[in-house]
């Protein structure tokens, strides 16, 4: 689906804050030069500056303007949503090592607490799901369908883990990292025998379902294996360019727009 032109200028604005380009603190240009500037109309530029508005990007300062928030200490999930639906923005190595890192560590806590949350339940709706993601999988493989299909698929069966712990932070946070989760998951699968990968996964699943595991133990091993089997994609990812940086102007109008620097007055 097109982006609306309120959605281009918020694309636009949030590249050039996570980018640096517009630095914490910084005062936008007032609003009529700014619009001209991007060639936009005024009533499309205060809906994004009211988006940014939300996710803490920009605040208003009275007698000072409005003025960009701090991507490290002002922003939440919301704005590292909208990163990642941005196609002209390369996120560069940092960010998505630090993604990588938080979701090893994630997942084996979202496991174990799925199961605590089974043991306690007898059971749960999701218990039936995975054996079908994994069947699809399987299917995926066989058929040689594109790796992105078969990220997405083991994107969902995370989410569904997400959802079987019964964690509604935990779930949120997933719903938000979905995008980047997609993304390397199937840097990953590019560079592993994902078929070996999903073997792992059934015989884990297998012995969860007949109860052969102490909990601790297998948690510890989870940790190990997943650590072990992304290291390829961290390697990948120590040797990319490690800042972000915007390509090209999410504006749909002609204007390749890239920089608001010399607008600010602190070129």
């Amino acid at each position: 689906m097109s982006k609306t032109l309120p959605d281009q200028i918020a694309d636009l604005l949030i590249s050039l804050i996570f980018t640096g380009d517009l630095r914490a603190g910084e005062k936008l240009p007032p609003e009529r030069q700014l619009a001209e500037f991007l060639d936009v109309d005024r009533t499309s530029l205060r809906m994004a500056l009211r988006t940014l508005g939300r996710m803490n990007a920009v605040r208003s300062v009275q007698g000072s303007g409005i003025r960009v928030g701090d991507v490290r200490r002002d922003m939440g999930l919301d704005f590292l949503d909208n990163l990642y639906r941005i196609p002209e923005l390369e996120l560069g190595g940092e960010l998505l090592l630090a993604g990588l890192e938080l979701f090893n560590r994630a997942i084996p806590t979202a496991i174990r607490l799925a199961l605590e949350k089974r043991e306690r339940s007898g059971g749960s709706p999701e218990d039936a799901v995975i054996p079908q993601l994994v069947q699809r999988m399987y299917q995926g493989l066989n058929e040689g369908v594109p790796m992105s299909e078969l990220a997405d698929l083991e994107v969902e069966m995370i989410d569904t883990i997400m959802t079987a712990t019964g964690n509604l932070v935990l779930q949120a946070s997933s719903t938000s990292s979905r995008r980047i989760r997609s993304l390397l998951t199937q840097k990953l699968f590019e560079q592993i025998d994902v078929r070996a990968h999903l073997d792992h996964q059934v015989q884990m699943l297998m012995r969860t379902q007949q109860g052969d595991y102490r909990l601790d133990e297998m948690i510890q091993q989870y940790q190990q294996y997943i650590d072990t089997l992304t290291k390829p994609l961290r390697e990948h990812l120590n040797n990319i360019p490690e800042q972000p940086r915007l390509l090209r102007s999410p504006l749909h109008n002609g204007r390749n727009i890239i920089s608001l620097r010399h607008l600010t007055g602190s070129a």
